[in-house]
């Protein structure tokens, strides 16, 4: 009987909640002065991205609903909102651009002083190869046949069948070993360990194969683990703990910089795509367009977001919620998508810094 409990008492510790926790209405604060909403310049994305926006709730069931600080809204309810935007985006005079924004809406700022933070992602474009080779050992996998959600009282959690027993899923170490997957499983590519690294931590790549066309991969599932960022085992180690530049520091200390990813029990499977980067709910992804936020932020409502940081700077840049993170969580917490390539990624690893996030409601 003691085993036993032991035994619960391990898998319940190892298993995480998909589902965040509710957001503290304290930490929404309604906007009295209302930013600016500054003239477009490029308006083909904010474009592309507000019909992304529009087409993710024409997708939603009718009778969905969600509720937000103090409202309940429905899909009408934001589809409505954001053709009153795009309306609103038109107007060439700013004194009334402002005046019927400020009319129109609910603002809401997110804020959480000790956590809040503005960052930044990216897509990764890296080399790949049909089978190990070298340094390119390390497989992309798709989700095993194995893998299963199950609902535990409230929470959702990923896991395992065992003898009739759910168990957690086997961590990143465990998945080392091919014969751990290979009967589950294919390998989509095998590349380097730092872009595997990398890819699983942005959630999708560009994989370059010999004398083949480039293909895109996108979050299928992961393994349910919490992530441990390599950072922590990287101190002294090397000179910058941006996650890009792990690809300079694995040059000098190869065996640092692979222990410490290892420690990283947390595992993302991919499926293959030749389409553009998708993000939640089958969203295309549009460069400085895009944001990653809370999973209790409602998918594809507009932001404004400020911040300065030493690669990036906006002022009142408009922007919607087309994705979620394991690590964006919690008020006054976004993630901003850059686009893909080494400029994207150059900027991203350099977007740290505390900004303010307002979020743009229809007003009830």
């Amino acid at each position: 009987m003691r085993l036993f409990q032991i035994l619960c008492l391990f898998i319940l510790s190892n298993f995480v909640p998909l589902k965040s926790k509710d957001l503290e209405e304290s930490g929404f604060i309604p906007i009295k002065k209302t930013p600016s909403l500054q003239w477009i310049e490029d308006q083909k994305t904010l474009d592309r991205a507000l019909q992304e926006s529009k087409s993710y709730f024409e997708r939603l069931p009718s009778k969905w609903k969600t509720k937000l600080y103090k409202n309940s809204y429905n899909k009408k309810d934001f589809l409505s909102s954001l053709e009153k935007l795009k309306n609103i985006l038109k107007e060439t005079n700013s004194e009334r651009r402002n005046i019927e924004f400020r009319k129109s809406f609910l603002l809401l700022e997110t804020t959480d002083p000790t956590e809040g933070k503005i960052t930044g992602y990216y897509e990764v474009i890296m080399e790949g190869r049909n089978r190990p080779e070298g340094e390119f050992s390390y497989p992309i996998l798709e989700t095993p046949s194995d893998l299963t959600v199950k609902k535990i009282g409230t929470e959702k959690v990923v896991g395992k069948m065992i003898q009739g027993n759910f168990v957690p899923y086997e961590s990143r170490i465990e998945l080392e070993d091919s014969g751990s997957w290979k009967n589950k499983t294919n390998p989509i590519a095998f590349v380097k360990i730092v872009d595997l690294h990398l890819a699983q931590l942005e959630g999708s790549a560009v994989i370059q194969l010999p004398a083949q066309n480039r293909f895109r991969i996108t979050y299928s599932s992961d393994n349910g683990r919490k992530y441990i960022s390599p950072s922590e085992f990287l101190n002294g180690v090397c000179p910058s703990l941006i996650p890009s530049d792990l690809r300079a520091c694995i040059v000098e200390h190869p065996q640092e910089v692979k222990t410490a990813i290892l420690k990283n029990p947390r595992y993302v499977f991919f499926q293959k795509e030749s389409s553009a980067p998708r993000g939640s709910g089958g969203i295309e992804l549009i460069p400085k367009r895009s944001a990653a936020m809370d999973p209790n932020i409602p998918l594809g409502i507009p932001v404004l977001i400020s911040f300065d940081s030493p690669s990036v700077k906006e002022e009142n840049r408009l922007v919607f919620v087309h994705d979620r993170g394991s690590k964006i969580t919690g008020h006054g917490r976004l993630d901003y998508f850059l686009g893909t390539g080494k400029k994207a990624e150059e900027q991203a690893g350099r977007i740290q810094t505390p900004g303010r996030i307002v979020l743009i409601l229809p007003k009830k």
